[in-house]
């Protein structure tokens, strides 16, 4: 069982360079589905004599998929719970993928894609009925169990995580259009250790959680927790699960979440400059030791938070 899975994952990983690992019970048939090309393209890329056999744990290359003729894609293919920035063309309002619609401004748009995307191709809609197609790749993500404290396990509630999540994209909608920052974000702790990254597949104490929507770093109980990027502070709540957290709003549709703080040292409505103080790493909420939380929604799905961190 281990080795399958080991198979798998590292099947995902890989498909993002351009490669696929078969797993058990793949043909080339469903492997050439789920990344939008043909049988023949994938057994003439890699020389296969007979398309029928293929063994699990043999590496296949992928064909590049085509970008839209007419739309400037950053990065390309998009990834699985990875923003892009879209140049469309002169006269282009918006765009949107899988229903989430992005404001074109200064003739480009941060558009989201979503942790649970399907892998494949998808349409690209843009403002007028236009239309391209663009393509998905699996962002690799791993799975993993955790087991709660004692007495923390009472606030895995699903109503009450729901009602949280409804206050944080209320606060998230309060940004305005266009973008506040200029340049690349900046971590906020001075440094950052990541203990759990975005995008794993979770269990608490036995019970399916979802997907890390955040990228946790772990420090020391009050070490002070630093704006990222400029911004305004549009909610200072202590909530129950996510502990206490200040949301930033950044523009263009981007908000950040700081959450299980041991405190907050801003109020709503400030503005914040990069590097401004927010308050103090703690354990707050539901919580397995002293974190930060740093979880990126835009447009109000969660994103990975290194696509802003680690940008060029």
């Amino acid at each position: 069982m281990r080795r399958i899975l080991g198979l798998f994952l590292l099947g995902v990983a890989l498909a993002q360079g351009g490669t696929y690992v078969v797993r058990p019970g793949d043909t080339l048939f469903s492997i050439a589905r789920r990344f939008g090309t043909r049988v023949e393209v994938l057994a003439r890329l890699n020389r296969l004599a007979d398309p029928d056999r293929i063994r699990a744990g043999t590496v296949l290359n992928l064909p590049d998929p085509p970008a839209p003729a007419g739309v400037g894609l950053d990065p390309y293919p998009l990834v699985q719970g990875r923003p892009v920035w879209v140049r469309p063309p002169a006269g282009t309002a918006w765009v949107a993928l899988d229903g989430v619609r992005a404001r074109v401004h200064r003739g480009r748009a941060l558009l989201p894609v979503a942790a649970t995307a399907a892998v494949g191709r998808h349409p690209l809609v843009l403002s007028g009925g236009r239309k391209a197609t663009v393509f998905v790749a699996p962002g690799g993500y791993p799975t993993r169990d955790l087991t709660l404290p004692k007495g923390k396990g009472r606030l895995f509630d699903r109503a009450t995580i729901a009602r949280e999540r409804r206050a944080i994209l209320a606060a998230c909608q309060k940004g305005p259009p266009e973008p506040l920052w200029r340049r690349p974000w900046r971590w906020p702790l001075a440094r950052p250790v990541v203990s759990a990254p975005f995008g794993e597949r979770r269990r608490y104490d036995g019970r399916p959680g979802g997907y890390h929507a955040g990228l946790d770093l772990a420090a020391p109980a009050g070490t002070p927790v630093r704006a990222a990027a400029p911004g305004r502070v549009a909610l200072v709540a202590r909530f129950r699960v996510r502990g206490n957290a200040v949301v930033l709003v950044h523009g263009a549709g981007v908000c950040v979440v700081y959450q299980h703080l041991k405190g907050a040292a801003v109020r709503p409505g400030a503005s914040v400059r990069p590097g401004a103080l927010l308050g103090w790493v703690g354990t707050t909420g539901l919580s397995t030791g002293p974190h930060l939380h740093l979880e990126v929604r835009l447009l109000g799905l969660p994103q990975d938070p290194r696509f802003f961190l680690e940008a060029r």
